[in-house]
């Protein structure tokens, strides 16, 4: 047996009662002491947190608010794209239609230009014969220009009425 059996069994009944509805206050009173001090530790780790909590919670409501509005503007300037490519694409598709019209009519004019080049070509060979002529014609010519100064040398020596005409001809 321990002491505290022996203390129960030398005591009386009512004794025994108080003993240990005292011993039981006092396990109690200790038990709360305990509790409220690991409360209170807690108290300081729990409401500083509970309000960084609430603080966080408060920011990130407010991130993804500006976030959902950013995306309802990107949404609509994307929408305002997509309506300015369609025109471009109508654009695009004029621009395409006018390029196979230009396309065509370059072709008519490098079939018209291959044309006139043999014309030109025809009209050098033209001008080559035109500058032989002229070379030939150019040598009786100059013949009758000597022929007609000789003439009017001699029609200024004449006399009579030949000389009132010598200054007719200049050569």
């Amino acid at each position: 047996m321990t002491d505290s059996d022996e203390n129960i069994q030398n005591v009386s009944g009512d004794e025994k009662v108080t003993d240990i509805s005292g011993g039981m206050v006092a396990c109690l009173d200790k038990f709360s002491r305990t509790f409220e001090a690991s409360a209170r530790r807690w108290e300081l780790v729990v409401y500083p947190s509970l309000l960084a909590f609430i603080v966080l919670a408060a920011y990130g409501f407010f991130l993804i608010y500006t976030l959902t509005n950013d995306v309802g503007r990107l949404a609509r300037s994307i929408e305002t794209m997509v309506v300015s490519m369609d025109d471009v694409a109508k654009d695009l598709r004029s621009v395409s239609g006018n390029v196979a019209q230009i396309s065509s009519t370059m072709l008519l004019v490098a079939n018209d230009v291959n044309t006139e080049s043999e014309t030109m070509k025809d009209m050098l060979v033209k001008m080559g014969d035109m500058n032989k002529s002229m070379g030939v014609m150019t040598v009786p010519i100059y013949d009758m220009r000597n022929d007609m100064s000789r003439m009017n040398h001699s029609m200024h020596q004449v006399a009579g009425p030949m000389k009132m005409m010598g200054g007719i001809f200049p050569f």
